[in-house]
């Protein structure tokens, strides 16, 4: 495992971190045991991840009631994120709502301090919600003030909203953009990677295979017709790749890697096998560099 550092804090954070949207499993698809998902976060440890990602709205807690009993007595060094939006419902992102949901989410995790706490899907909230007075940006400083996390951060896929609130406070240490930038598109860097980096804000990449098109879930969602405006793109892709060593899972994940203002991957596994994949391409080879030009060239 490589690390790498994150964003304006002293974090060292391993390059494949574990996301939990999918090791609890998935109300669609049959939820799984505890022993499942804490087996995963065992597994995560022995490879030399360090960073885990959870939020009250991925099984509606049960990722974070999951994961407290994974993390419970670990010994080892570790970063922890969750969020706050969506729960209590109905979630107004101010200061009642943030504080408890914070409070829920906290019941959840055991415990009475996470390392990152982040605004889930800022376009959810809007820039009043984030940043007027009373509101979650204000109430996430209070919070952080009183020793309850150390650092906040921001998540979504409106990238010229978190562009323009990255631009407007340096109270974010990471940014995590989600569908936005992977092998099949690059929108994040026409807005946010460049105030990202400006401030030196620590970008995470979610769903680094577009939400498992690249991967296992590639001929699923076409049936259900999901993402449908990529499948042209996404044979071209293929074509392209065909001829490469990997599969287009690794290729995925490596592109991201081989791009340094990237802290770290958020990889939703939803087992060990999709996890010791993972792994494995972090191992500091980065892609060519005229395969990526011709990876982001195609249309």
């Amino acid at each position: 495992m490589q690390y790498r550092r994150f964003g304006k804090t002293d974090w060292q954070v391993s390059e494949i971190g574990l996301g939990g949207s999918w090791f609890y499993g998935r109300p669609e698809m049959g939820l799984l045991p505890v022993s499942h998902g804490v087996s995963v976060v065992e597994r995560a440890f022995e490879l030399g991840v360090n960073y885990f990602d959870t939020a009250p709205l991925y099984g509606k807690g049960r990722s974070e009631e999951i994961l407290g009993t994974a993390l419970k007595g670990v010994s080892e060094p570790h970063y922890l994120a969750t969020k706050v939006g969506y729960y209590p419902e109905p979630f107004d992102y101010t200061r009642d709502t943030v504080w408890r949901g914070l409070d829920a989410s906290l019941k959840r995790l055991g415990r009475d301090h996470v390392n990152l706490l982040q605004i889930h899907e800022a376009e959810q909230a809007g820039w009043d919600g984030i940043m007027d007075a009373g509101r979650t940006l204000e109430t996430l400083i209070d919070i952080r003030e009183q020793g309850i996390t150390d650092h906040i951060g921001l998540t979504g896929s409106d990238l010229g909203l978190m562009s323009k609130v990255l631009q407007e406070t340096d109270e974010f240490v990471s940014v995590i953009t989600f569908l936005n930038y992977d092998l099949l598109t690059q929108a994040a860097w026409e807005e946010l990677i460049p105030s990202a980096v400006d401030g030196d804000v620590a970008l995470i990449c979610a769903s680094p295979l577009h939400g498992g098109l690249l991967g296992s879930k590639r001929d699923h969602w076409r049936e259900q017709g999901r993402f449908s405006d990529l499948y042209g793109k996404l044979e071209r892709l293929e074509d392209l790749l065909a001829g490469q060593a990997e599969p287009i899972e690794r290729l995925g994940l490596r592109y991201l890697l081989s791009d340094p203002n990237v802290s770290l991957i958020l990889s939703g596994v939803a087992d060990i096998a999709e996890l010791e994949v993972s792994v494995s391409v972090s191992d500091g080879q980065p892609l060519d560099e005229e395969l990526i030009k011709e990876i982001e060239a195609l249309s």
